[in-house]
């Protein structure tokens, strides 16, 4: 019994420490991909849809981080080709940028930002999965 008993302990605490791993089920409150960034000190979601990319960025407790003075750039892997974004700051905790494709299921982006909270990270997304 105690044996069980531990094993859905080790369960229940190792569920959080998921939550945010790079996965295609993770769904954000904007209805896009959700990752951690720099270890888990940031967390992204990205979300597409039809040439427009919007980043939120948040923190590890999941407070918006201000965006203002940093940008991004996205690489955006679709249908065999890759597309070049630059995501500027667009109010609050996001970042924004549009290319000449447009969004499909399937689609992989890697971001890299550049002074989000004095902090630079890069990861990989899948917006539409």
């Amino acid at each position: 019994m105690l044996k069980y008993l531990m094993v859905a302990l080790s369960l229940v605490f190792a569920v959080p420490a998921y939550a945010h791993q790079d996965s295609k089920f993770n769904k954000g409150p904007h209805g896009g991909h959700i990752v951690d960034a720099g270890g888990g000190k940031q967390h992204w979601e990205l979300v597409a849809a039809g040439g427009d990319l919007i980043l939120y960025v948040t923190d590890q407790n999941e407070k918006p981080v201000d965006t203002s003075g940093s940008k991004a750039d996205a690489q955006v892997l679709l249908g065999g080709k890759t597309y070049t974004v630059a995501l500027a700051p667009a109010g609050g905790n996001t970042l924004k940028g549009t290319g000449p494709f447009v969004s499909a299921k399937g689609m992989r982006v890697i971001v890299k930002t550049n002074k989000v909270a004095g902090e630079s990270f890069q990861a990989r997304l899948t917006p539409l999965q």
